[in-house]
């Protein structure tokens, strides 16, 4: 067992104002019984957003989910959503991530690994179009993919439904050459210029570390909109390295950001550092993953 609730529940309460916490909170308590064994403390960028994710088996986290989701004001197509998604995947390895800044973002995924030509029927029949099923395609070929390892969706307000999907890669010392060709060509694939990509490509190495690891690369998409980003979660950085993505002028705040997330979490060190590289931005943009350890 973890405090995973009390984890959450201090994060909440040091980085939301105190008239906004209230409803957070009660989310952070219908899921107690998930938290205990799970927990990962999510930090964005000076404290914002702020929020966690937990995981759970079967149709009564499936109905904890959804009744979240009615607490968030979330849009029935989204609570429809999240209900087939939980009946394909038989409501088996399903997370619920949710964050507050000046709206929420909720987030289901389910971790089967379905084959990609079975999403992009999905994706389909969901109306995405056919340039955003094409784009996703592209993403699994690229980084020589058959399946889906996350399949997700994100939720807000007053929003239409975002289509995410994660593609792990696995890192050893066979595969860091060819795992680095791979992720240069989704660069090239949205159209991210030469800057960055160099940017990109002095960095990535030195954060694999040593021993074998992995990393995920995931897109988004909705039937109206294809981002013009897409995102690498680097695991096990510490909060040092991460920041070294970022020009030397912003570098302090971020090791304090990662420390933050660290440090709330009680960890060592932390889990995954979401790095999103965009075709219309120069510099990347920093997320902190930080799960509670069992004591």
């Amino acid at each position: 067992m973890i405090d995973g609730s009390g984890c959450i529940r201090n994060a909440i309460s040091r980085l939301l104002p105190d008239g906004d916490t209230a409803a957070p909170l009660a989310i952070v308590d219908r899921f107690a019984e998930e938290l205990a064994r799970y927990a990962e403390v999510i930090v964005g960028p000076g404290g914002r957003p702020v929020g966690f994710m937990t995981r759970g088996e079967g149709p009564l986290f499936t109905d904890r989910v959804s009744a979240a989701l009615a607490s968030l004001d979330m849009p029935t197509e989204a609570r429809a959503h999240q209900s087939a998604l939980a009946s394909w995947f038989e409501h088996k390895r399903g997370f619920f991530k949710v964050e507050w800044h000046e709206r929420p973002l909720a987030a289901v995924y389910f971790r089967r690994r379905p084959p990609i030509a079975y999403v992009l029927g999905r994706l389909e029949s969901w109306g995405v179009p056919a340039a955003a099923r094409a784009r996703a395609l592209s993403v699994a070929a690229t980084l020589q993919k058959n399946s889906v390892h996350f399949v997700s969706a994100a939720f807000r307000p007053g929003r239409e439904i975002h289509h995410k999907l994660y593609f792990s890669q696995w890192v050893t010392a066979s595969t860091r050459a060819d795992v680095a060709r791979r992720i240069g060509g989704v660069f090239e694939l949205y159209g991210i210029g030469p800057e960055a990509r160099e940017a990109w490509a002095a960095n990535h190495e030195r954060c694999l570390g040593e021993e074998d690891s992995t990393l995920f690369v995931s897109m988004s998409c909705s039937s109206r909109e294809l981002p013009p980003s897409f995102k690498i979660d680097y695991p096990g950085l510490q909060p040092e390295i991460a920041a070294d993505w970022l020009p030397h002028e912003r570098r302090a705040a971020a090791i304090a950001d990662g420390e933050r997330a660290r440090t709330l979490a009680g960890s060592q060190r932390l889990t995954f550092v979401g790095v999103r590289f965009s075709s219309d931005r120069l510099e990347p943009e920093l997320k902190y993953y930080c799960d509670v350890p069992h004591r």
